[in-house]
């Protein structure tokens, strides 16, 4: 019996499905019921090379992510796969896959003939790692490593930007990603960095966390707002248009699945995003985003995901020894344990509905995190102590809460959470005595003052 290997899970929503793509038959998927896993919905191995799907192999990276597709004034729904290199199985770097019958379609099978990504002679050179996947904005996005040497269904569009992480791209191979906006004290210093303009609190960032390739590596946090990557994209394929792929005299549009002597033709015959394009284009290293990391440290950073909490920005990062980091850029403040000390974090991680734990797993396990345990500390001194963003001095009820579940939070001062450790004390009381019985106003002088606060 060979052992089966889950390569690929996606929601379908639409119909409460799970999309389960494994490792047996060179890559096949099924469709279960979301609610009940243990109910299968459709599955069908007789379908031949149309239904393979992922791989075979298990060093093969495979992403997805949900989409839909339109032909004939008919809209339904599709997941998009990005596929690295593998020795069996087809050599598609990014395939469309319908999830019901339709016409001469059958569930799983590829509907989109993209003849510039399935560059078959360099996937082998190239060897794709993927990372992460994402739609946001019209637009889907794949993030890989690869070695050096939405309604868009043809890939028309399809331009690689290489994101460069830490001084001379230091951290260069990624490892995983996360799409969230910013807390607005985040928001405020990318726009005081003066690299990416104004970034809003609404605005969408890109985390990704990369490592070094080395035998001891160190990995690092860095940020890309979305906005600033489509600007950037927009500059090299206008480059490509109108100046032979060239912004300020130097080249900026590199051709990196074609010979170094086509390129020049390439740019010149063809025009930039068009269907019979030869091979995709992409960014040189030179035109690259560059972001400097907000975070960095020793050993493999394996996973992130980040939340916004109290106006603030916490990432929270996995590493190759099973733990789970929970960093406020740009210091890591708690290390909790993930469900198995000593195997590596997989790459996602996953909030629940409310935000209030987190889904850590590892190759064979999975395990519950909270997000926070303010109500193990039981005075204001060790709730400070925290720097926990989720952690603070709810004063009037005096215990360590969320904000979110301290009454008049809202108030000044009466949620509590400073970096400097600073708690409530009553500095005097007046009058210095009083009656049990008698009903009378007192006041009270508190450090830091509470201003219009009534006891």
């Amino acid at each position: 019996m060979t052992d089966n290997t889950n390569k690929l899970l996606l929601v379908h929503p639409s119909n409460g499905s799970l999309i389960v793509c494994g490792s047996l038959f060179k890559g096949i998927c099924s469709l279960r019921k979301l609610s009940s896993i243990d109910h299968l919905i459709y599955y069908n191995d007789s379908k031949g090379e149309k239904a393979y799907v992922v791989s075979s192999e298990e060093t093969v990276s495979v992403v997805g992510v949900m989409s839909t597709f339109t032909k004939e004034n008919d809209t339904f729904d599709v997941f998009v796969v990005g596929k690295g290199y593998g020795s069996q199985g087809n050599m598609k770097l990014i395939s469309t896959r319908i999830l019901q019958d339709f016409g001469n379609w059958d569930v799983f099978e590829d509907i989109v003939e993209a003849p510039a990504v399935q560059v078959t002679p360099f996937v082998k050179k190239y060897r794709h790692n993927f990372r992460y996947s994402f739609k946001e904005s019209g637009f889907i996005y794949f993030l890989f490593t690869r070695t050096r040497g939405g309604d868009d269904h043809h890939y028309y569009s399809y331009m690689e930007l290489q994101l460069s992480c830490g001084p001379n791209n230091m951290y260069n191979k990624a490892q995983a990603a996360f799409v969230s906006s910013p807390a607005e004290e985040l928001a405020r210093n990318l726009s005081a960095s003066g690299q990416y303009g104004q970034v809003r609190s609404q605005d969408k960032i890109l985390f990704v966390v990369s490592s070094t390739d080395e035998d001891k590596p160190r990995s690092g946090l860095c940020t890309y707002p979305l906005r600033y990557i489509n600007q950037r994209i927009m500059e090299i394929i206008s480059a490509c248009y109108t100046k032979n792929g060239k912004i300020g005299n130097k080249v900026a549009v590199d051709s990196p699945y074609t010979t170094s002597a086509n390129l020049l033709y390439t740019l010149t015959k063809y025009k930039c995003s068009a269907d019979f394009l030869p091979s995709p284009l992409a960014s040189t290293p030179g035109f690259a985003l560059a972001a400097q990391a907000v975070h960095t440290t020793r050993g493999l950073l394996m996973a992130v995901a980040v939340a916004v909490e109290a106006e603030r920005t916490v990432a929270f990062l996995g590493t190759s020894n099973g733990k789970v980091h929970l960093s406020s850029t740009p210091e890591v403040y708690r290390t909790v344990s993930g469900p198995s000390s000593g195997e590596a974090v997989n790459k996602h991680l996953l909030f629940d509905r409310n935000h209030r734990h987190l889904y850590v797993t590892t190759g064979k396990k999975i395990s519950m995190v909270p997000v926070e345990e303010c109500d193990m500390m039981k005075d204001c001194k060790s709730c400070m102590d925290l720097k926990d963003p989720y952690c603070g001095w709810c004063a009037l009820e005096g215990r360590c809460t969320r904000k979110s579940d301290c009454r008049k939070a809202e108030e000044e001062k009466h949620w509590l959470w400073s970096p400097q450790n600073q708690c409530v004390e009553i500095t005097s009381f007046q009058p210095p005595n009083l009656s049990c019985k008698k009903m009378l106003t007192s006041t009270w002088l508190l450090s830091p003052a509470l201003e219009g606060m009534t006891v």
